[in-house]
């Protein structure tokens, strides 16, 4: 079976957010920062809808063991970020910048954008940053984590982000996590089977588990416009714990599914939803876009 092909565009594409000024916070070796210029360069150059070919060519340029990374997205308002957060983040000039772009162009004054495996913040911050009229709810299990995520929250003085420390999941309980040295990686036992970890394991915790159609009922069911979901392979799981709200108000969604078979499986989770995979120029390979309905810049798949 093959995937869905792209039908019809519907309008151009969401307002671009600006990107985050990126600052390494340590010694950079001189190719590094030939391969950052690089990436800005092309980053411009495509205006955001960027050739994974050369994506590729620059990791392969790119060093390894580059140092943490302080990105501001605004003034007064950033993160820092190490691992593979920040070398993809000096990659793309920005990490995952038009999933951003899109979830920040989803979201309406009053409106919830559901940040489903938060990790440090990225996205939660830097679509707070540019949508200070809606709410974020930036949902991250492991503790060190959102530990950390809650310290980047306060330390940008964004009130409208609300960390909830649970993993989303089909039914209440609680769930073992693998954990590894960087964040990233860290991933529920038993449901990432398929999830590929270039580090050893630095232990494990154990974390509650809730459907998100509960956090959302005890916050008075808001209106939510927009969806990312990047738990590590836990996506189906995850999903299988919103249909309420997913019916209720048809948000974005922006699911990791780095396989077709997992693109399919994905689909086919929403597809009874009204959901249909969706194009967007610029979004990574390994991400996958469903939209209820035509939304801009973004056409049926």
């Amino acid at each position: 079976m093959s995937a869905p092909t792209a039908e019809a565009l519907s309008g151009p594409l969401p307002q671009p957010l600006p990107r985050p000024a990126l600052r390494p916070t340590g010694p950079v070796p001189a190719r590094a920062r030939v391969v950052a210029a690089l990436a800005r360069g092309h980053a411009w150059a495509t205006r955001g809808a960027q050739a994974m070919p050369v994506l590729a060519a620059l990791d392969r340029l790119l060093p390894p063991g580059l140092p943490p990374v302080a990105a501001t997205f605004a003034p007064g308002i950033g993160l820092r970020v190490d691992g593979a957060l920040a070398r993809g983040a000096v990659l793309a000039a920005g990490y995952e910048h038009r999933e951003a772009e899109l979830l920040a162009g989803a979201l309406r004054p009053g409106g919830v954008f559901l940040d489903v495996g938060a990790n440090v913040g990225w996205f939660s911050l830097l679509v707070a940053a540019h949508r200070r009229d809606a709410a974020v709810w930036a949902v991250e299990a492991v503790p060190a984590t959102a530990d950390l995520l809650a310290q980047n929250v306060a330390a940008s003085g964004l009130t409208g982000v609300e960390v909830v420390r649970v993993a989303a999941g089909r039914v209440r309980g609680t769930a073992v996590f693998t954990l590894h040295e960087d964040s990233a990686y860290a991933h529920r036992d038993g449901l990432a089977e398929d999830v590929r970890v270039p580090q050893r394991s630095t232990g494990e915790v154990e974390c509650p588990v809730v459907p998100l159609d509960e956090v959302w009922r005890e916050r008075g069911a808001p209106r939510v416009d927009a969806v990312k979901v990047d738990v590590e392979g836990a996506e189906l799981d995850a999903l299988a714990g919103m249909g309420e709200l997913l019916r209720a108000h048809r948000p974005v969604l922006v699911v990791e599914a780095p396989t077709e078979d997992s693109r399919r499986a994905v689909a086919d989770a929403v597809r009874p939803l009204g959901y249909r995979p969706r194009e967007c120029p610029g979004v990574l390979p390994y991400n996958a876009v469903f939209c209820a309905s035509a939304v801009s810049g973004v056409a049926e798949r």
